[in-house]
């Protein structure tokens, strides 16, 4: 029976996997596209397609993301997710093959949390699983002996201090990209009257937040007038972006300088050789990297696949099962 391993980034808004011995296969945003048939639901579009129907019309069907802050909220509609994926990575055949999976999630989930999404993989037709908290994989990625890793996500930002012994100290936060999401529509909505929709704020964000203060861009966005409906317009300059996002960045900041007041006189000694190693999809806006150094006075370094990365340094546990054994303080096989 073939076998076919995977490492599995079990993000709140992307899903990543890298396949041993083939590389990264699936980067797709978690979202679906369902539509009712015969009484039941059924995936239309996931992933990028289903994106890229956002701003249409969708009639009956409706979007369903099933993955929240890095915990399943629909078991039903994440396996359907999860499948519609799988089939684009696992080549059909009359004999299934073995599907092992390592499942890199936040180490900040709880137990009936881990077992949603094991249920999840084990009705997608995986056979092997194991469940590896998201900065175990990232440092396995950067091969370093130890480390503060912050992972700046959609729904969360995960923050670990990490050796080879395993997690020391660390937090997940709903700091991270949706927040910031939520700060700039509240932000047009007070300052201009309008209300802008989830596609346009991830637009707008991609497109022109910046953490640089002296950012002089300016965007349009179009949305719908608070006092009557119809349809507005809003001339937004980068710094009421970067008023409106820079608060929640202050409180991600302090939460880091607390991590970091638990660590050894030894990992700082590391951490300051080093830097922050930082990763995530939100570690991406721009200036936000060099905002985060300059207030703790620290280096800041950015990994080479800051999206891919807990994926990539995730499969590499396939090949060093006894680093694995080290990490978690288990016997892993």
């Amino acid at each position: 029976m073939p076998k076919i391993e995977l490492a599995i980034d079990f993000g709140s808004s992307f899903i990543t996997i890298y396949q041993r011995g083939v590389g990264l296969v699936l980067h797709e945003p978690a979202l679906a596209i369902t539509a009712k048939v015969n009484e039941r639901y059924e995936i239309r579009e996931a992933g990028y397609r289903a994106t890229s129907m956002l701003s249409q019309s969708l009639g009956g069907a409706r979007v369903v993301s099933p993955i929240k802050e890095g915990s399943v909220v629909d078991i039903e509609m994440c396996v359907m997710l999860m499948s519609y994926f799988f089939k684009k990575i696992v080549p059909s055949s009359i004999i299934k093959p073995n599907i092992s999976a390592i499942v890199l999630i936040s180490s900040a989930l709880i137990n009936s949390d881990r077992k949603a999404i094991e249920k999840v993989m084990l009705k997608c037709g995986v056979k092997e699983l194991l469940l590896v908290e998201s900065p175990l994989a990232l440092m396995s990625y950067t091969g370093s002996i130890g480390g503060l890793f912050v992972d700046i996500g959609s729904g969360k930002t995960e923050i670990a201090t990490v050796t080879n012994h395993g997690i020391i100290s660390g937090c997940a936060v709903n700091i991270a990209g949706d927040a910031f999401n939520n700060a700039i529509v509240d932000y047009i909505a007070d300052h201009y009257d309008v209300k802008i929709g989830d596609y346009t704020v991830e637009k707008l964000k991609i497109d022109a937040l910046s953490l640089f203060e002296n950012d002089t861009n300016v965007s349009y966005v179009a949305g719908r007038a608070l006092y009557d409906g119809s349809p507005k317009n809003a001339k937004v300059k980068a710094s009421e972006l970067y008023s409106a996002v820079a608060p929640l960045v202050d409180d991600l900041v302090d939460v880091i300088r607390s991590v970091l007041g638990t660590t050894s006189p030894e990992l700082s000694g590391e951490i300051l050789r080093k830097g922050i190693f930082i990763a995530g999809g939100s570690s991406q806006i721009p200036g936000i990297k060099e905002y985060i150094a300059r207030k703790l006075v620290l280096p800041v370094t950015p990994l080479e696949d800051v999206e891919n990365a807990v994926a990539i340094g995730g499969a590499q546990f396939f090949s060093d099962k006894q680093y694995l054994s080290d990490l978690l303080g288990i016997r892993v096989d």
